[in-house]
């Protein structure tokens, strides 16, 4: 007999929830994504995945943006606004790398310049798989890409920095709002759903911030958010990201697997240990805050691994979403440039 679709989706949540319980009695950072994303991966692979795994992913980007932002202060906000023009500098190298390595990818992966610079270009992947959908390129490539490129980031990334000892976990105000905290889950969930069907770019994180950030301006003090509920965050984007990692989406364009691993991996590389060294020049940041910021992953994947490492979460969602909003921004007029044909429009 064959299990229903929401049925295989429980059983897919609750194995993800498992492996990354027990990986996390070993101590190993990041265990909570970590074990969930592997978890998931052999389950979508063994049994399969029915039901509509991006909700999933979409309560745990909205659990995690009321997490952030359930750390927001006045402080923080204007430090934030300090770091602005290192948030748009770090975007526009990122995606002047992207640009770059979209040439190589070409070669390697055997595709268009349009798949290509979509695939190298460091936004969400579901921002660019969508776009590759709409202008006639492969999405199927894009996902690859882009999937990998998250997967390197989030298990390199807390072995290579470790967990935060340095962050320093700010006690609770007394006057601190458990209805301010559902106020910015709730309220960022009516705003998701508004804002989603009119483009805005990861609307399920970046609402719930936006509804701290005007509590936290009318001087609304945010209660933190349980860690049990953190933990389950962190679950449900391991599994949104290991749903992903499809073995025949692999054999189906194999080539593009390995111009991602060796693409994105030049793309990592150089924003770890290049550029954050010459970032922390300027700003006066922990190196995990500064490469989770800098890094080419998902808004939400990164957002969480900062709360599970410790990091500063408000500054690498300032960060990511920066290079997000403006990749964005800038992907349409280079797909123009760059990818038209001569005989093209």
């Amino acid at each position: 007999m064959t299990l229903g679709p929401n049925l295989t989706l429980a059983g897919g949540i609750a194995t993800s929830a498992v492996a990354g319980w027990l990986l996390s009695l070993t101590g190993v950072p990041l265990a909570w994504i970590l074990g969930a994303m592997a978890g998931s991966a052999v389950y979508a692979n063994t049994v399969g995945l029915g039901g509509k795994t991006k909700y999933a992913r979409r309560l745990g980007q909205l659990l995690i943006g009321g997490a952030t932002a359930a750390i927001l202060t006045p402080g923080i906000l204007g430090e934030l606004w300090s770091f602005l023009p290192a948030m748009i500098a770090a975007a526009f190298v990122a995606n002047a790398l992207g640009v770059a390595l979209a040439f190589p990818l070409q070669k390697i992966a055997g595709v268009d310049r349009k798949t290509a610079l979509l695939s190298t270009l460091p936004a969400g992947m579901s921002e660019m798989a969508s776009l590759a959908r709409e202008t006639g390129a492969q999405a199927d490539v894009v996902m690859v890409v882009h999937t990998l490129r998250v997967v390197m980031i989030v298990v390199l990334v807390p072995f290579l920095f470790g967990v935060d000892r340095s962050a320093v976990v700010a006690a609770a105000a007394p006057e601190a709002s458990v209805l301010a905290l559902a106020a910015c889950v709730a309220g960022g969930l009516l705003l998701s759903v508004v804002t989603s069907r009119l483009g805005v770019l990861n609307p399920w994180v970046i609402m719930p911030m936006a509804v701290g950030i005007a509590l936290v301006s009318m001087n609304v003090s945010i209660a933190t958010m349980p860690w049990w509920l953190i933990v389950g965050a962190q679950v449900l984007i391991g599994f949104s990201l290991g749903a992903r990692l499809k073995k025949e989406d692999f054999e189906r364009v194999p080539r593009a697997a390995l111009a991602a691993v060796i693409c994105s991996g030049g793309l990592i590389l150089i924003m770890v240990f290049g550029f954050v060294p010459v970032l922390r020049l300027f700003v006066d940041v922990a190196p995990v805050s500064l490469a989770l910021g800098v890094a080419p992953g998902g808004l939400g994947e990164m957002i969480a691994s900062a709360k599970a490492l410790g990091a500063a979460a408000a500054i690498v969602a300032g960060f990511q979403f920066t290079r997000s909003f403006l990749t964005n921004i800038i992907a349409p007029p280079l797909l123009v440039r760059l990818a038209a044909s001569p005989k093209g429009k």
